[in-house]
C-alpha cells in the first residue's frame, strides 16, 4: 500500500471564530503580493451612494469565499 504524497502548504487562510477578521497568506515562492487583507467588519468601507459604512460579517464572509480564487487568478494566472 502507497502513502499519499505529502504536500506542502502553499496558504493559509485566518478567520477569527467571531468571522469579524480575516487574512489569506500565500506562501508560494516569488508571491508579488503574499498577503491579502486582513479584513475586519469594523472597516469602513465606500456604499455606493458615496457613505462609508462598516463592512460588517457579511464583507468578511465575501472575502474568506473568494479570496483565493482571486489572489491565484490575479497573482499566480490559476485557479489551483
Amino acid at each position: 500500500m502507497s502513502t499519499p504524497t505529502a504536500r506542502p502548504f502553499v496558504a493559509a487562510l485566518s478567520v477569527d471564530l467571531d468571522g469579524q477578521r480575516a487574512k489569506y497568506e500565500c506562501a508560494r515562492p516569488g508571491c508579488p503580493h503574499p498577503l491579502e487583507g486582513p479584513v475586519c467588519a469594523t472597516d469602513r468601507i465606500r456604499a455606493a451612494n458615496g457613505a462609508l459604512i462598516p463592512r460588517g460579517p457579511g464583507g468578511v464572509a465575501a472575502f474568506v469565499a473568494g479570496v483565493k480564487d482571486h489572489h491565484l487568478t490575479t497573482y499566480h494566472g490559476s485557479t489551483r
